[in-house]
Order: C-alpha cells, then structure tokens, then sequence
C-alpha cells in the first residue's frame, strides 16, 4: 500500500547489490518502504553489510542520479512553509514538553552547541554548508559572525536562500567550485545520506579546505535506538532521498577515504525528540506528510527520555552521527 495522491512518474534505479566502502555482500533490512514523509513514488529497500567491521546501510535499488531530483519535488528545502501546520493545542502542548525535557535531561548546553554545529571553539572565519537547504542554518552562523557561503544543487532552494536570507549560494555541484575558494570551515548536516559517491563529495570538502581546516558532520545513525525502536518506520530511514546511512565506525573510514586523517565520532541525542515524533510505529505506508497529533507530541517525549538513558549505556545509541575532521 502506498500513501495517497503520490505522483503517477515513476524514479528509475540502478541495482546497488554491493557495499559501497568495502565491497561485501549485503542482507535484506527493510522491505517495501515508503516515503511517508514526502510522498516520492516507488516502494523501497534497504540492506546491510555482512562485513561485521563495516554495517553500512544502503538503499538497493537506488534512484540513478539523472532520477533523483524527483524524490525532491515535495522536499521541505524549497520553503519552510509547506508542511502541514498542527493546531495550537498541540504547538502549546510541544513546547511544553519538548522544553521541559531539555531542561530536565540536562540537554540545554548540548542543544545550543548542536544549532551552532559544535563550533563553539572555533576561531571564525569563512565557512560553506554543503547542501545549505533553506540556509536557515547558515543565517544562524551568519549572526555569530561567521562569514558564510551556501552550495546546492536544487535550483529552488539556492533561489529561496538568495531570496529570502540575502546569502550567497553556489549553484551546482561542489567539484564545480574553484580551488581558488579556500575555507577555514566546511559542514555538512544532514547530506551525506543523500548522496551516490560519498567519498567523491568528502574529497572534493578536502581540497576546498585551508591547511588545519575542519570539516564538520552530521548524519543519522544507522545504530541508533530509534532504527531499534521504529525499524522501517524510523525517520532516518527516508527512503529514496537516503541512498547511504552510517554509524560512527563507518564514517570513520568514509572520512580516512577522503584523505582525513584521525577523524572522531560521537553520537547524540539532542534531536530525539523530533526522530520520535515523526517516526511511525508499524507499517507508515498509511502516513503521508501528516500535521502533528497530540499522539505524536507524546511519543516523541517518551522517546526523548529514553534515548538519553540509553545513552548512558551505550554511546552509539544517539540518534545521529556527529563525525570532525581536520585537514
């Protein structure tokens, strides 16, 4: 069954029966997923490395890359408006949870270094975001007196950032920027997952790096409690936008390589609130792009308080990767 009202043009694929960073073969994980979030066509699978020294998580088939942009047509980088608005009971209600559980937990410093992608003790200097979506992120570390520059391949979002948030934003793929553009810092939240050749992309961060620059990373968890908790409907699944997804040893040899040496992963669970609430027990091919309920709001409070006890015992639990790495 798929969500209602998907659009009739079907993606095209390519078979991807191997994993991407050591060759292994991989082991059916999820069967017949749906993008419940978005309504891209097409049902899905993911696999998983046999290679106990690896685990990579990958989407086979995959969308080829002259297809992928139509997973995208619906995607929330080309506003921050279009999805559903839930009512104000439930907005109240959220606030009132979600905050109240920061403080309890002890998360509020972990929270504010998380928006300010855990560069707290970084001097300032230029910065990229590769794959700045809405470049809400990059106003933010504008204000903090970054001096900040967006690349997107998504023509309507590079337009929104210019528009709306006045920041410069390169339009296409990274390899097309001139190594004359030398950054003291690179981040990437949230985009690795999306992509065909990682370690292509990562070297392409490295040579756009002054000497001692830093790379910064986010990235779901393929081992979080959440994929333990939610199985195939777990929001950092995202099928077909999420073609790779890691846990800390797997980005530590993505990184190694991409020519970064000694780079260092944790995990956190700042975001759990959020992967709770959107996450869909059971099958979420009934689920489509849904306003928040006050079911969710509550699921998404327990998850928190769970996933940060987790936490304390066992530290790849977090729901997303937080991978640095210095030229």
């Amino acid at each position: 069954m798929q969500p209602p009202d998907l659009p009739a043009d079907p993606i095209g694929t390519e078979a991807q029966p191997h994993c991407y960073l050591c060759g292994s073969e991989g082991q059916l994980l999820h069967r017949n997923r749906v993008d419940y979030l978005f309504g891209a066509p097409g049902e899905w699978h993911f696999k998983r490395c046999v290679n106990a020294d690896c685990g990579l998580v990958w989407l086979d088939p995959r969308p080829t890359p002259d297809e992928i942009g139509k997973a995208y047509r619906q995607y929330y980088t080309h506003d921050e408006t279009n999805a559903a608005r839930p009512s104000r009971a439930v907005r109240l209600l959220r606030a009132v949870l979600h905050g109240g559980s920061v403080r309890l937990l002890g998360l509020q410093s972990e929270r504010k270094r998380y928006k300010r992608i855990y560069l707290d003790d970084v001097p300032t200097g230029r910065l990229l975001e590769v794959g700045c979506g809405n470049g809400k992120r990059l106003a933010r570390l504008r204000a903090l007196g970054w001096s900040v520059t967006g690349q997107e391949i998504d023509p309507l979002a590079a337009a929104y950032v210019r528009r709306e948030k006045g920041i410069d934003v390169h339009l296409g793929p990274l390899e097309t920027m001139p190594e004359t553009e030398q950054y003291d810092v690179v981040i990437l939240s949230h985009v690795i997952e999306h992509v065909h050749d990682p370690v292509a992309l990562l070297s392409h961060c490295h040579r756009l790096l002054r000497t001692g620059g830093v790379l910064m990373m986010l990235t779901p968890n393929a081992e979080s409690l959440g994929h333990r908790t939610f199985g195939g409907g777990w929001r950092g699944l995202e099928p077909p936008r999420h073609l790779h997804l890691f846990t800390c040893r797997t980005l530590s040899l993505l990184l190694q390589k991409a020519g970064f040496a000694q780079p260092r992963c944790r995990t956190t669970v700042v975001g759990a609130y959020g992967i709770g609430e959107s996450s869909v027990p059971g099958d979420p091919a009934v689920r489509q792009l849904p306003a928040r309920s006050i079911q969710d709001v509550w699921r998404g409070f327990w998850f928190q308080w769970l996933a940060r006890w987790a936490l304390l015992f066992d530290k790849n639990s977090g729901e997303e990767c937080v991978a640095i790495a210095q030229k």
